[in-house]
């Protein structure tokens, strides 16, 4: 955060230096300030109505109706870190092991640490969420991600000096599948933050190797706040391999000395834990197999998901005992929901290790025996997983785990459908004609980082089809957006002024 925070002062002092007080650009800069601190505004009030209405557990369940699920398990590891770090332990060796997203659990755990907020509490002999203190942690994530669009904003001014500008900076601050998570407990808004700032460098197209060191280590980051960022390094290396040409060496030195430093020291602290050295979360290993190809499986075999796990169950006990794995409650296997469980049954810790190398190769075995389901699955989920959803946040908030049947079954879901398809078609309208317009204009090499970003994400979760996922894909598309909205609006001035 450190290293961060005196980059963008630096790049902010050099752009208002360089500012020309040009009449126009002067207002855009005024409009653009206003954007930035409405965006902020109302964020920090969505967030004060959450915390107040959700700030809460549903009744007669130990389910919080804003801190669940994924994001239980990011606050628990905050709290356990922070903990640890109360009782004399080095903060970067605290925590467990990686299993997935190790950064927002540190951020969390930071939290706890600067404002004495215990995150957690045992008081009913279960970790259950502590309430309140939750409203200064949104407050703080959404400045953050405001204070990064304004960095991006002073980089973008140079590019789009038209109004294109404005429009792309309305976009990013109030569009609102993006605008939802800065109020919410996931890991998107952080990840957007990061996602403006290494944009915005990367537009400057600089070829100097401390400018791209810095791009692979906030690329590290990335990855460490969300996996998803892994792989994201070679969009951004094939837009410059052909940009820079003669002068990639620098370049390319640069980014991958910054983000392999981060990977390096991911492995080392995992090698701390486990006396393994490995980078790629546990996570990643059986999310394929969870969600996607459990599916295959199961309608391969025409059983229900208590009939799949069970089969699976069954499969991987035989190879277990093929490959001496002990159990600490062999019994315990048969009441299990989903085979990601077993891994609370293993015996040795080192076995968790094997048990997920398992699941990573039968994921695939499943997929590539059964090709024709996988691939009208993979189509079907993407088709689905390009469609925005502005309300996700609401509905997880209100739903989750106060009623039995998910938002995802409702006749409310179903209902909402028509209008996100309809909301998603007007986003599309115009980032198609903002594209047409970029080729028009020859350039190229925003339209290739933008696109090869777009379809990272696509490629990378289209199998999932969770909506929640390729949000990240819109930071880029807001550029499109932002020059078709300035184009259709001049092309309406000049047919009103014809008539």
């Amino acid at each position: 955060m450190l290293i961060l925070t005196i980059v963008l002062k630096e790049n902010i002092v050099t752009d208002i230096k360089n500012f020309k007080l040009d009449k126009n650009v002067f207002k855009k800069k005024k409009l653009f300030y206003v954007i930035i601190f409405l965006g902020f505004c109302f964020s920090a009030i969505l967030s004060s109505y959450y915390v107040l209405k959700y700030d809460k557990y549903v009744k007669d369940s130990d389910i919080h109706q804003l801190i669940k699920d994924e994001t239980f398990y990011h606050w628990n590891s905050g709290a356990i870190i922070a903990d640890e770090v109360r009782k004399g332990k080095n903060f970067f060796s605290s925590g467990g092991v990686t299993f997935t997203k190790p950064l927002q659990q540190r951020i969390i755990a930071l939290y706890s640490l600067i404002t004495g907020f215990q995150l957690t509490n045992d008081s009913t002999g279960k970790t259950i969420v502590s309430l309140g203190g939750k409203l200064p942690y949104l407050i703080l994530q959404a400045l953050f991600y405001f204070f990064s669009l304004f960095y991006f904003g002073k980089k973008l001014l140079k590019i789009f000096p038209n109004n294109a500008f404005l429009y792309i900076i309305l976009f990013l601050s109030f569009e609102f599948t993006i605008f939802q998570f800065h109020s919410s407990f996931w890991t998107e808004s952080i990840y957007f933050s990061l996602q403006l700032i290494i944009f915005g460098m990367v537009l400057e197209k600089k070829a100097n190797f401390s400018h791209n060191l810095l791009i692979g280590i906030l690329m590290g980051f990335l990855f460490l706040q969300r996996s998803a960022g892994l792989f994201y390094i070679f969009p951004i290396l094939i837009c410059n391999l052909f940009f820079f040409k003669k002068k990639i060496t620098p370049v390319f030195i640069g980014i991958i000395s910054g983000y392999i430093t981060i990977l390096i020291l991911l492995g080392f602290y995992n090698h701390h834990k486990t006396n393994k050295f490995y980078i790629f979360p546990l996570e990643g290993k059986h999310n394929v197999y969870s969600y996607f190809a459990s599916q295959i499986l199961a309608e391969k075999l025409g059983l229900s998901s208590v009939e799949t796990t069970k089969f699976e169950t069954d499969k991987f006990i035989k190879w277990a005992n093929k490959n001496n794995i002990k159990f600490n409650d062999k019994q315990g296997l048969e009441k299990i929901s989903s085979i990601s469980e077993i891994r609370k049954f293993l015996f040795y810790d080192t076995d968790v290790y094997k048990f997920y190398d398992y699941l990573n190769f039968r994921q695939y075995e499943i997929l590539i025996n059964n090709p024709l389901i996988s691939v009208k699955k993979i189509i079907n989920n993407t088709m689905h997983l390009i469609v925005l959803n502005p309300t996700f946040n609401y509905y997880y908030n209100d739903s989750r785990g106060k009623n039995k049947t998910e938002i995802y079954f409702t006749d409310t879901h179903k209902k909402l459908i028509p209008y996100r398809i309809g909301y998603t078609l007007i986003i599309y309208f115009f980032c198609l004609i903002g594209l047409i317009s970029m080729l028009k204009q020859k350039k190229f090499y925003e339209v290739s980082i933008i696109l090869l970003s777009v379809l990272y994400y696509v490629a990378l979760f289209g199998w999932k089809g969770d909506t929640r996922l390729y949000v990240p894909s819109l930071i880029y598309l807001s550029i499109f957006f932002g020059i078709g909205v300035d184009l259709s609006l001049n092309n309406f001035k000049k047919y009103q002024n014809k008539v």
